[in-house]
């Protein structure tokens, strides 16, 4: 063999002893990869057992910490631990590199772990693994789970029992404040507060040149009805003017119920029914007026003079037709009421025995000619008797106030003022009670208010060291007015509050529980306590 063909076998052995060195470090280094490789994943599985070991266990003791408090808690103990470096396998051909041809075919081949599994699928499974539920939440929070029935339902229970307690207080709230939500009120809300706005007359309302009395001021439902000397007007809670009829009386009287108004004019013959709707329709007296009532069923009583008698009842119904008449000799009336059916009335009359005064109260029954009942008062002159109920009857007076029970029985309750000088009353049919305000100093001052029940017994009283010029009464509550002011209280004395009026008052009427109108010179007011 020649030297070429030497070299050449030479070159060739070179090259076979090249190629085994290169597979052999190859197969070492893909080794050494797998098994680092099958260490990461059997660490990460470990940490999955852990977390989900520890998670077992909070569950067990039904405890839920913050969410990072379980995380630092997890990663502290799947904190990995620091391993020393691997010493790099020096190479020992580091001239020789493998040919470009042979690298392919080792870097393409996929590498498998123990037990024959490639790689890619158990990183397709451990990103599978890896999936897991959201986190916990926090302590004290909702816990989330997946979408059911027994889910919903609580959800749904808690929603229905919110409406529930939403209309309980609604209804309730209602009840308390029926005198605002009933349905004239919200009829004239709409009516004038939404539809009718321009043009509305706002409080305080403007009644300069009209002269009203104290007594000649009151409430239908809650709309103002108050008689001038020259028209009766009507107006409702915003305001507005529902009617206003002129009038030729020279004093005129007003007493209103439930069915509307009945204005007389006194010492005169002149009358006037007004009905809820605002129809007026005139009537002249057989003789001059002295007093007059007006029932809630349409039914009214006038009294008048009469020749040859101090007075004349006489009894209408709601048809104007006369139903009962009677004459007294002996006594001249001063007040008369009658019962919500119209079937009785109760007359108050004075008169005078050896320079005393000497008061009476008849009970008449429109089916019997003759009084079912006469009792006598002495040595004090009666202002109003009004009935409480269908039994009783109360009559308010110069030094007392009385109680008549109107049976056949009879019987008279009498709260005597103990010296002291009455300086406002307020009788309410609707609550059966009445209440007086009097004074125990010679100004006015120092006024004690006593409420009574319909029976005649004392129920509630209080005292204020101002002076009262006028009172009333709604359900529990009272409203006092002084020269300056109107106060609203409980009947066992609770202040609610007090505000002041920019002119000399003179009457006040509750029509809610804390509203008042207020009549002043020269205006009237809504007044919100």
């Amino acid at each position: 063999m020649d030297e070429k063909g030497r070299r050449f076998a030479d070159d060739k052995k070179i090259i076979k002893f090249k190629d085994s060195d290169q597979n052999t470090e190859v197969e070492e280094n893909a080794k050494h990869e797998q098994d680092k490789r099958l260490k990461d994943k059997n660490a990460k599985k470990l940490k999955r057992l852990l977390k989900k070991q520890k998670r077992k266990e909070l569950r067990a003791r039904k405890k839920f910490p913050d969410e990072d408090e379980i995380e630092e808690e997890l990663s502290a103990q799947d904190a990995p631990q620091e391993k020393p470096e691997e010493q790099e396998v020096p190479d020992t051909h580091p001239e020789e590199e493998p040919a470009e041809d042979e690298k392919p075919a080792i870097e393409n081949e996929p590498i498998h772990d123990a037990e024959g599994v490639p790689d890619d699928e158990d990183e397709e499974e451990e990103e599978e693994e890896e999936e897991l539920p959201e986190k916990r939440p926090a302590f004290g929070h909702a816990k989330k789970e997946a979408p059911s029935n027994k889910k919903k339902l609580p959800v749904k229970r808690i929603i229905v029992v919110s409406i529930i307690v939403v209309i309980l207080f609604a209804v309730v709230f209602a009840v308390f404040n029926s005198d605002k939500f009933s349905f004239h009120n919200i009829s004239n809300f709409f009516k004038y507060g939404v539809f009718n706005q321009q043009g509305e007359e706002n409080f305080p309302l403007d009644i300069k040149g009209e002269r009203v009395n104290a007594g000649n001021f009151d409430v239908i439902g809650q709309d103002i009805c108050y008689a001038s000397d020259t028209k009766t007007k009507l107006l409702n809670n915003y305001g507005r003017s529902l009617f206003s009829e002129q009038h030729a009386f020279i004093n005129p009287v007003l007493t209103v119920s439930e069915n509307g108004a009945l204005v007389y004019n006194l010492g005169g013959t002149g009358y006037q029914l007004i009905n809820k709707e605002g129809k007026t329709f005139g009537f002249e007296a057989k003789d001059n007026l002295l007093t007059a009532d007006y029932a809630d069923n349409g039914y009214y009583a006038l009294v008048t003079q009469s020749s040859g008698y101090l007075s004349k009842l006489y009894v209408y119904n709601e048809k104007d037709e006369q139903i009962f008449a009677y004459s007294f000799a002996d006594y001249y009336v001063t007040s008369v009421t009658l019962n919500s059916s119209g079937t009785k009335a109760v007359v108050a009359g004075l008169s005078a025995l050896n320079g005393s005064e000497i008061s009476a109260l008849y009970v008449l029954d429109f089916t019997q000619e003759k009084p079912l009942l006469i009792q006598e008062i002495n040595n004090d002159i009666l202002y109003q008797v009004k009935y409480l109920n269908d039994k009783y009857a109360c009559a308010v007076g110069r030094s007392a106030s009385y109680v008549l029970n109107t049976g056949k029985d009879g019987g008279l309750q009498t709260n005597s003022y103990e010296g002291r000088s009455l300086t406002a009353f307020d009788i309410n049919d609707d609550t059966n009670t009445y209440t007086v305000s009097l004074s125990s100093s010679g100004d006015g001052r120092n006024c004690d208010i006593l409420s009574y029940t319909a029976s005649g017994e004392q129920s509630k009283s209080f005292s204020v060291d101002k002076k009262i010029i006028n009172l009333s009464t709604y359900k529990g509550r009272v409203a006092l007015l002084t020269g300056d002011s109107v106060m609203l209280y409980s009947k066992d004395g609770k202040a609610y509050s007090e505000k002041e009026l920019n002119s000399d008052p003179h009457s006040v009427v509750m029509y809610t529980a804390s509203d008042v109108y207020v009549l002043c010179t020269g205006y009237i007011d809504a007044v919100s306590l």
